[in-house]
């Protein structure tokens, strides 16, 4: 009986042991002698974006096996080939062009001269476009006015990721000039030599991503109106209150260009009308097309016996009665500007020798009216040496 038993323990026992031996077969095709080999993986890998490109940079192999490696992106479709002897140097620098404005993932394998492969790096990152820059804001232009020979441009500041911003403007000859300089993101101001007015100039800005590998430029824009300048006035009309005028001082001296006693206007020095108020003088610039956003009034330009004292000026698109009278308020043309706002008033002191009133958006009228309230003089004396107004012309297109 025990003997029976030790036979079949034993049957029990070589079963057992062959059903290893047969399971360890189906393993050792997978095990290889001494085991695998991995090469030295990419180390101290980074990235960074550029305009439909990306730079991969990372640590040269210290591993001496190591000779080449294989970049993939694209799940795996594309891949660059980097043979390490063809770099110097304790990093590596890779470009990769032609990308699309979207996430990319890129594998990095490394491999030993026996084709044995590194464990996979990987990281993720996108490339900038159109699509990028259209989230950006330009700047916003606040004036362009003509200063001497130049036009003084002042803008908003730089937006976010901008860069600096170019310039392109006519210049008196005619030509289109590209600035040689810049304003950058920090800057509001610039001067563009010998630029015109009427005319409207182009910029374009530039921006880049922290840690981006370019600068990218956004298409030309044009400036919301012309570059403004002094408008010549000497064909615009100027009238007066009835028997107003002393002399040859007559009101079209306003508009002469030339600032001195005998071009001025000068109101009536007779016992009769020379106490008279309101004294109202009312400008025609003969057409509706001028947008205006600055204009000054000249006094005597020496003496601090200067005569205006209380004014109001008015101007729109319908005019004015120098002859209204002391109830101008309610004619037609100043009305209409009460109604819409475009009046103001103010004091000439003694020392206003020159008054200037600006304007942050262009107004477009063709009428003005000043109204002299009273005098400083006790002999109601009102005396102006000249007007000039700045803007553009609409009419001569640009």
């Amino acid at each position: 009986m025990k003997k029976s038993l030790y036979m079949l323990l034993a049957l029990f026992i070589g079963a057992g042991l062959n059903s290893c031996k047969n399971q360890d077969d189906v393993y050792q095709e997978f095990v290889k002698k001494g085991g695998y080999v991995y090469p030295q993986k990419t180390n101290g890998l980074a990235i960074f974006s550029g305009y439909k490109r990306i730079k991969l940079v990372w640590d040269a192999p210290k591993d001496p096996s190591v000779r080449t490696a294989k970049v993939y992106w694209n799940n795996k479709t594309a891949v660059k080939d980097i043979d390490y002897a063809q770099f110097s140097g304790g990093r590596i620098e890779l470009y990769v062009d032609g990308l699309e404005e979207r996430s990319y993932t890129f594998q990095l394998v490394n491999f030993d001269s026996n084709g044995n492969q590194s464990m996979t790096t990987e990281i993720t990152a996108a490339p900038y476009a159109e699509n990028w820059l259209m989230m950006h804001a330009d700047r916003t232009v606040s004036s362009a006015q003509i200063n001497g020979n130049a036009a003084d441009l002042v803008m908003s500041y730089g937006t976010d990721e901008m860069v600096a911003t170019r310039f392109r403007y006519v210049n008196t000859l005619g030509e289109i000039v590209v600035s040689d300089q810049t304003m950058d993101a920090a800057s509001n101001k610039i001067s563009l030599p010998g630029a015109v007015s009427g005319k409207r100039f182009e910029f374009s800005s530039s921006y880049c991503p922290v840690q981006g590998l370019d600068t990218i430029w956004n298409g030309w824009s044009k400036s919301p109106n012309p570059i403004s300048g002094r408008l010549d006035c000497t064909s615009w009309g100027a009238a007066v209150t009835a028997n107003q005028i002393y002399g040859t001082s007559v009101p079209g001296n306003i508009f002469d260009g030339i600032i001195d006693a005998n071009h001025r206007w000068h109101s009536s020095t007779s016992a009769t009308y020379k106490a008279i108020f309101p004294k109202i003088l009312v400008v025609d610039a003969m057409k509706d097309s001028y947008y205006i956003n600055k204009f000054s009034i000249y006094q005597h330009p020496t003496t601090t016996s200067r005569y205006a004292n209380s004014v109001e000026i008015y101007w729109g698109n319908q005019p004015f009665d120098p002859d209204a009278g002391a109830e101008y308020a309610t004619s037609p043309g100043f009305a209409a500007a009460i109604a819409k706002g475009t009046y103001l008033s103010t004091t000439f002191y003694f020392g206003t020798a020159v008054w200037t009133k600006t304007w942050a958006d262009m107004q477009n009228f063709r009428y003005c009216a000043v109204v002299y309230k009273n005098s400083r003089s006790s002999n109601g004396y009102i005396d102006l040496w000249e007007m000039e107004f700045y803007g553009y012309d609409a009419a001569a297109g640009d």
